[in-house]
């Protein structure tokens, strides 16, 4: 390549991306470090504390804490009063950072980014030789990311807007259906559907059994456990025919090994006149659509978890990023009669609504 043809200005921009990116990946594990001993949580009180001050009141050492905190303010993940040598965590910090309940909560991300990072020497095998990394090999932290990254939507969404959505659905849901979700996992969506639905019957069904077992003792805990079962099973397995009014798969298809015949059996679920809810990334079906930060995020954890983990299994592989066009074309393939890209504005997802 000839020295002359080099755009500099481009040069000096990728070396200072490359900077900020090795910043921002240090900054997630120290984050997680921060979220997994509590510190955020302490901090969420919004009172200024001193490196000395968080200390005491966390127990922890002061000196680690802070240069903790010197990255965490750095990155804007906490404010500093310079006249103190305080920190504090602002209201916006800590709905994002410390309240699990909002639907703004990002802390399960660092989270699962670190599940990821632990299994890069297994990655890098998949990448020489193929096949990939199997979901119990991220253990119980990918459980708890997943739960944790996606609750509070769910809570929020489902029952109130998703759900409506679809108004014989609804009515139905409201009388007492029988309902079922795939790829449930912790319960994160359906333990909060049943409570919305109190006249409903539920089924969860997932291939994970750490996660089952957190989402039976969730289900106990929120008075539900005689109106909710869960079991494992793989979508393309679930050993009913005609018997569902809805059966919701949100954000899992994609990480199936068997996507399309993992759609093929919950048609035959599936009830005459019921209805298929599935949510994915609200993302393009084309790349060049998706060069952006959130196709960057969705890219890498469809690499380095969502993949692999259908590799693993010699599946599909299908990957994250399933836009409209290409759900509607594996819907008409599981020979699903209608499919329709639900009129809801969401800040993550597309929901589309499929009938057998």
């Amino acid at each position: 390549m000839e020295r002359d043809s080099i755009d500099r200005d481009k040069l000096r921009a990728l070396a200072r991306q490359v900077g900020v990116d090795f910043g921002a990946a240090l900054t997630v594990a120290l984050a997680f470090i921060g979220d997994q001993l509590g510190i955020f949580r302490t901090m969420a009180d919004g009172v200024a504390r001193t490196s000395a001050e968080l200390a005491a009141d966390t127990g922890l050492n002061e000196r680690y804490l802070r240069e903790w905190a010197s990255t965490m303010a750095a990155a804007g993940y906490l404010d500093y009063d310079p006249a103190r040598a305080a920190f504090r965590l602002s209201p916006e910090q800590a709905i994002v950072l410390a309240h699990e309940d909002n639907t703004f909560f990002g802390a399960g991300a660092f989270q699962y980014a670190v599940a990821c990072y632990r299994q890069i020497t297994k990655l890098a095998d998949a990448f020489r030789n193929g096949g990939g990394v199997p979901f119990t090999d991220y253990g119980l932290d990918i459980v708890r990311a997943i739960e944790r990254l996606f609750q509070a939507g769910y809570r929020a969404w489902v029952s109130s807007q998703w759900i409506p959505a679809v108004p014989d659905l609804h009515q139905r849901m409201k009388a007492g259906a029988e309902a079922a979700e795939v790829g449930c996992g912790a319960g994160q969506c359906l333990i909060p559907v049943a409570q919305a639905f109190v006249n409903s019957r539920f089924f969860g069904f997932d291939v994970d059994s750490a996660s089952l077992a957190r989402a039976r003792e969730k289900a106990a805990d929120a008075g539900v456990a005689d109106r909710v079962t869960f079991e494992q099973r793989a979508a393309e397995d679930i050993p009913h025919r005609d018997r569902f009014d809805l059966v919701m798969a949100f954000n899992c298809i994609h990480d199936m090994a068997y996507p399309r015949r993992a759609l093929a059996g919950i048609r035959n679920a599936l009830k005459p006149g019921g209805v298929m809810l599935w949510s994915e990334a609200d993302a393009s079906d084309r790349l060049e659509e998706n060069l952006n930060p959130a196709g960057r995020t969705l890219y890498g954890a469809s690499t380095m978890h969502c993949m692999t983990v259908s590799l693993a299994h010699d599946g599909e592989g299908l990957g994250v990023v399933v836009g409209e066009d290409r759900a509607r074309a594996m819907a008409s393939e599981a020979g699903f009669a209608s499919f329709r890209r639900l009129p809801i504005e969401n800040p993550y997802h597309q929901i589309f609504e499929l009938r057998k």
